[in-house]
């Protein structure tokens, strides 16, 4: 509609008056915007917008007092205008707003120092100004330079914003990379827009309403829609700590380098091609600057040195207390080794009393069952690395699985009691103690019942061994105490694993137990005090495919056959046979 009305409409006030109060209601609009967004957003966004608000609120004043000028009074607006230095300053906030950078994280000596950063360069383009465009305004008023001063410095302040935003844009992300987007592009066709129609108003062919007006009627609308984006920042939108990634040194550069530059300003306005009231305005204007901005750095100086102060007594107490935290750790880290190994020593303990037998203190069942597995695997292991060598000469240090049974141990508790009964186990265990090697595992079966798991051990040697136990059991009487003293024997039955070497495989290390079981009950019922081997005949031998655990606990089976290993002690029968002329009965076994 803009464009159709600077084309159609003639030159005239109704023109002039509809682009000013749209310009107008326009800014007023991206103030309100901006202060919406001032009034929803946390501390150090609310800076962010206060100052863009108030770049903003300059802008409006600026296009207020055109407009007076203009619609009011119905004049055209003069060249030089009152205003333009409002309309140069309003960028002056939105350099601040930009310097605040709301996207990353600061702590309050940033603030501080950044504050003073921002009233050096506010200082600094206000000098400029000043320096630059007001002499030709004031104290020697020329229409021409005056225009081309406040184009020149009004596109360099304005390509300055920019460059700014686009540093900050790239350091940004989420919503700020977006807030910073746009203020690019809007800043960008204001600063051609602005330049054009200050072109124009120098060639006198610019008039209030025209198509000068459309550019700058569009950047004035693009910062309407910055203030109306969706508020959607966050936590995650924030960069590191701004003092871990030089937050600020671009600034504090540009401050220091409006503080270098300053005295050239006087080589300027004492050597310039100017008439002498000029030069001596510009003289006494730059000394006072330079008064002013020296007591700025003066500041910034001496807030940087309590900052390094307060850093340096920062870093002392965070030695003193690493090294604090040092010493802890070390005795954390010894106790806590100390306590590891405790635990480890308690824990073996444990293991060890649910390993053991709580009456004889030997080893129990749970235990064998535990070690048997990798006992079996390591015999199995050296089969297997032997296959295809022959088998029968090699010396693989079989397992062999002992059963020892104590005779008519019931009769002890019911003539004795069961205390008496529990001590002759004690002192059984004892015994057999003495007769295993150090590499064996004795273990109580269950009952009466003892286990001895012989490691490394040749079969051929087993009757040799049982004739030991056998001896050992029936030597010597079991002092029971209370004056009570027997003479028990016991039954012994044993099998290797693996059963047979040229079948190693066909029966697993629990089957050889089993046969073991098996031949002790042969030795009860043949009638105690001995032991009885079951081993794999020739016929086994010859046919190992045939081997299985039920044919093998076959008596009768002529897969195997029996050893029988007699005690050494001739007097040594076992008492239940004096006592009673009864045959044996399997269920009293």
């Amino acid at each position: 509609m803009h464009v159709l009305l600077s084309l159609l409409a003639p030159r005239g006030f109704p023109l002039a008056a509809f682009g000013d109060i749209l310009q107008n209601i326009i800014l007023f609009c991206a103030t309100a915007a901006v202060l919406v967004n001032f009034k929803k957003s946390s501390s150090k966004a609310r800076l962010f917008w206060a100052l863009m608000s108030l770049g903003m609120v300059s802008w409006l004043i600026s296009q207020l007092m055109w407009t007076y000028v203009e619609v009011y009074l119905r004049v055209a607006a003069p060249n030089p205008f009152v205003g333009d230095v409002i309309l140069f300053l309003h960028i002056v906030p939105m350099m601040a707003a930009v310097a605040v950078q709301p996207h990353v994280q600061r702590d309050n000596r940033t603030l501080r120092v950044g504050t003073l950063d921002f009233a050096l360069l506010f200082t600094w383009w206000l000098f400029l100004y000043l320096f630059v465009v007001i002499p030709w305004q004031y104290v020697h008023p020329v229409e021409s330079l005056y225009g081309r001063s406040f184009d020149l410095l009004y596109v360099c302040e304005e390509l300055v914003l920019a460059g700014g935003l686009i540093m900050v844009w790239r350091r940004s992300r989420g919503f700020w990379r977006k807030v910073y987007f746009h203020l690019f592009c809007a800043t960008l066709l204001y600063c051609i827009a602005s330049l054009i129609a200050s072109e124009a108003i120098d060639l006198h062919v610019y008039y209030t309403g025209s198509l000068f007006d459309v550019p700058l009627v569009a950047s004035m609308a693009w910062f309407v829609r910055i203030g109306l984006l969706p508020h959607e920042a966050s936590e995650d939108d924030l960069g590191a700590d701004a003092s871990a990634r030089g937050y600020g040194i671009w600034k504090a550069r540009l401050a220091m380098i409006a503080v270098f530059v300053t005295p050239l300003m006087v080589a300027w306005a004492e050597f310039g091609d100017v008439p002498e009231r000029v030069r001596t305005y510009r003289l006494f204007l730059t000394v006072a600057v330079m008064l002013v901005m020296g007591v700025l750095v003066f500041v910034r100086q001496h807030l940087l040195d309590e900052e390094l102060l307060s850093l340096l007594r920062l870093s002392r107490q965070n030695l003193e207390e690493m090294s604090r935290l040092k010493d802890e750790l070390e005795n954390k880290e010894h106790s806590l080794r100390w306590h590891s190994l405790e635990l480890q020593r308690k824990n073996l303990e444990l293991q060890e009393i649910s390993f053991t037998d709580v009456l004889t203190g030997i080893w129990n069942r749970r235990y064998l069952e535990e070690i048997l597995t990798a006992e079996a695997g390591q015999v199995l292991r050296n089969y297997q690395r032997a296959r295809g060598s022959d088998i029968r000469k090699l010396d693989h240090r079989d397992l062999v699985f002992i059963m020892v049974d104590v005779d008519f141990f019931k009769k002890v508790n019911d003539l004795y009691g069961h205390p008496a009964g529990d001590r002759l186990l004690q002192l059984v265990a004892q015994r057999l103690s003495t007769v295993v090697r150090k590499s064996d595992v004795l273990v109580r079966w269950g009952g009466e019942e003892f286990l001895i798991m012989s490691r490394s051990t040749d079969p051929s040697g087993t009757p040799a061994f049982c004739s030991r136990v056998l001896e050992v059991m029936s030597a010597e009487p079991f002092d029971l105490g209370h004056g009570v003293s027997v003479r028990k024997t016991c039954s012994v039955g044993w099998a290797a694993y693996p059963w047979s070497r040229t079948a190693f495989e066909a029966l697993c290390a629990e089957e050889s137990i089993v046969l073991a079981d098996a031949a002790l009950y042969r030795a009860k019922a043949l009638g105690r005090n001995q032991g009885i081997g079951i081993v794999p005949s020739e016929a086994a031998n010859r046919n190992p495919e045939s081997i299985d655990l039920i044919s093998v606990r076959d008596e009768s089976s002529p897969l195997v056959r029996s050893i029988k290993t007699p005690c050494p002690v001739p007097d040594a029968v076992p008492v239940a046979e004096l006592e009673t002329a009864a045959p044996v009965d399997d269920s009293s076994l």
